[in-house]
């Protein structure tokens, strides 16, 4: 059994939470706010003692197998469960030039999952927690005006869609290939999160229109509105 510790208001943890859902991996979700303490408590760091959500306890082995970061519990369920789709393995079955191909695009994951916090991560960092932390510490004072961060989005958006969507021969996903990935899924939380919570679209400048069309194809994924069904209510929130 796969027990799925933090909530829906995480990005990484949506990641993970998706990538099961899309797979029809059951899992039970045990709901940890880190804004409450509840990461830090000494029973929630004896078992992850990186006190972060998302964590994964896996109770197939005995003991139970825990791990911590979004990145590491995505990659761990691809290799665990086979899904070469999102994670490709090397496999003895395979043809050597398949295992070259499949080596390839693991190191371009790899690649991705090494510049996330310098990547789209800056967009929860510098866009989203700024701007609706209001909303959890019931401060209104501190509420910025959207307006404010537009430049912030913009920059970080196009020089992700520069460095990761435009730049590889061919494809429409961050890695080259006609399917997703786990860093499709890590980047999108980073990303959508702006139209869904802000109600800034990538659609007001012309130039992150390849942006707006990996949104919208990540959008069409299994599962999307309902694993992002928090998200809209802090935008519903935020637009109050």
């Amino acid at each position: 059994m796969l027990k799925l510790y933090g909530h829906y208001g995480s990005q990484p943890f949506r990641a993970v939470a998706w990538l099961l859902k899309i797979k029809a991996k059951p899992f039970e979700v045990v709901k940890i706010n880190p804004l409450a303490g509840e990461a830090r408590t000494k029973e929630y760091r004896s078992k992850f003692p990186l006190g972060l959500i998302p964590a994964l306890e896996d109770t197939d082995h005995t003991p139970p197998f825990t791990l911590s970061e979004g990145s590491a519990i995505l990659i761990y369920l691809c290799e665990k469960y086979g899904w070469n789709d999102f994670y490709p393995c090397s496999l003895s079955t395979n043809s050597d030039e398949d295992n070259i191909t499949a080596m390839k695009r693991r190191a371009k994951i790899i690649e991705y999952v090494s510049h996330h916090n310098e990547s789209t991560r800056k967009m929860t960092h510098n866009v989203i927690f700024p701007t609706v932390k209001w909303i959890f510490g019931n401060d209104v004072h501190s509420r910025h005006d959207v307006n404010d961060v537009k430049p912030i989005v913009r920059n970080i958006a196009k020089r992700f869609q520069h460095k990761f969507l435009l730049n590889k021969p061919s494809g429409d996903y961050i890695v080259e290939g006609d399917h997703p990935t786990i860093v499709d899924l890590m980047a999108y939380e980073d990303l959508a999160q702006v139209e869904m919570m802000l109600g800034i679209q990538y659609t007001e400048w012309d130039e992150l229109q390849p942006l707006h069309r990996w949104i919208q194809k990540m959008s069409e994924l299994p599962y999307h509105d309902d694993v992002h069904r928090t998200v809209y209510k802090i935008g519903d929130l935020y637009k109050s």
